[in-house]
């Protein structure tokens, strides 16, 4: 199969240089033991994911199906370095091979306070837990509802990353010279609402994707304990929230200033952030082919509560601007979600068994759209090789339209099984 040839190089590539290293010695350096700048390691894991119910808007019973083989190399140097991570993937319910890149990117220092990495990577950033405010980097929500391991919720994006550490401070500055959307749900696994239908669909989306560029930038510090930060984005809303004059749905132009602050609060740990989402394409709200500017804001507390019991909670605001210009102007004002739009969440982690056996549950719940999604979790560390996870996706929504409500028939159970090598 194709996708293992990435495999296949990588372990010739380490096999050829072993050699030669092993075959580059002296009596000098008789009886020292060199450690080799190439390190690789990887998995092989297989997946599977079923419906809880029937949907009627897809034909499809499984929500995951597949093998994946994952390979990382990493070459470090004395002052730069290379990391290569590849996924072979045979996807059963879509009956198709693939290999997705990871990461291929090198790091370097052209000065001593100024690291740069170029390539593909995932970037993060922001405080909120599955909350992203001024994360605007790129997401994959099919993996995070199908039950993939959380890494894959991180989608990578073709990125250039300077990082300058000053005594107090430090910037990071990133430019994506082609703007990277979120991986939203097309219909492929997971069926959606479609308010011109009036009812869920499994249609294929196929927005019309920006050539345009981003930039995402942090300014970070923290003084006696209290991290503090601001950010700033030039970009594109991530997902496709407008629409162009031939109908496809777009990436509308958008810019994104924010701040947050973590900092210890009793026993635990307290944050917060805000973000301010200015649609640039419809600054007034009056357009209603595109999404509305936005203040979102969220507020976290986490603490142990017992022996390796932990619990964190969030309470998130998103309050959409010009609210009564949208509601006069939207095609489909029966379908708007409230001016204020409220949720709050839950997870609580408990370890067992030496801490190799891991409980987790997190849970939305909003008030304001009458939803809810949980999703329980059990992993269990065998060894240091083998891993077994299992879980579910679990909507609840008074109205089919909601954001969570809309997924009542995608709820599904999922199993991993990962070999670690």
């Amino acid at each position: 199969m194709n996708f293992l040839k990435p495999a296949l190089l990588v372990t010739l590539a380490s096999i050829s240089f072993a050699t030669v290293a092993n075959d580059d010695w002296s009596d000098e350096n008789w009886g020292e033991e060199t450690s080799s700048p190439w390190q690789w390691n990887g998995f092989i894991e297989t997946s599977y994911g079923r419906r809880l119910q029937n949907d009627p808007a897809i034909n499809q019973d499984k929500t995951l199906s597949e093998i994946r083989g994952r390979v990382e190399l990493e070459y470090q140097a004395e002052s730069w370095r290379i990391d290569l991570k590849a996924d072979g993937i045979y996807d059963d319910l879509l009956h198709r091979s693939d290999v997705q890149t990871r990461a291929a990117n090198i790091t370097f220092s052209p000065l001593d306070t100024l690291d740069i990495k170029a390539g593909r990577q995932v970037l993060t950033w922001g405080t909120g837990d599955y909350l992203f405010l001024n994360d605007l980097f790129p997401k994959d929500w099919q993996s995070f509802f199908s039950g993939r391991d959380d890494e894959y919720l991180k989608a990578s994006s073709d990125s250039v990353k300077a990082s300058w550490f000053a005594d107090s401070f430090s910037v990071d500055l990133v430019w994506t010279p082609r703007f990277t959307p979120d991986h939203t749900l097309n219909g492929d696994r997971f069926s959606y609402f479609s308010p011109t239908a009036g009812k869920n669909s499994a249609k294929h989306l196929n927005p019309d994707e920006s050539a345009g560029s981003s930039w995402s930038g942090r300014l970070s510090t923290s003084h006696n304990s209290i991290e503090y930060a601001l950010y700033g984005y030039l970009g594109h809303w991530t997902t496709p929230v407008g629409i162009n004059n031939k109908g496809r749905m777009t990436y509308p132009e958008l810019n994104v200033w924010g701040a947050s602050v973590r900092m210890p609060v009793g026993q635990g740990l307290f944050n917060s952030e805000v973000a301010w989402y200015g649609s640039r394409e419809d600054t007034d709200g009056s357009n209603p082919k595109i999404a509305n500017s936005q203040i979102r804001w969220l507020a976290g507390y986490e603490q142990e509560i017992g022996t390796n019991l932990t619990a964190a909670v969030q309470y998130y605001l998103e309050w959409t601007q010009d609210y009564d210009r949208l509601k006069s102007n939207t095609f489909f004002s029966e379908y708007e979600q409230d001016e204020y739009r409220q949720l709050l969440t839950l997870r609580l982690t408990k370890l067992t068994h030496q801490q190799k056996l891991t409980w987790s549950l997190f849970s939305f719940w909003s008030w304001t759209d009458k939803d809810a999604y949980l999703k329980p979790s059990i992993s269990w560390r065998i060894n240091d090789q083998w891993t077994v996870s299992t879980g579910a996706n679990l909507f609840y929504g008074e109205n089919r339209y909601s954001f969570f409500g809309q997924h009542k028939n995608n709820t599904n159970t999922w199993l991993r099984v990962r070999w670690n090598y």
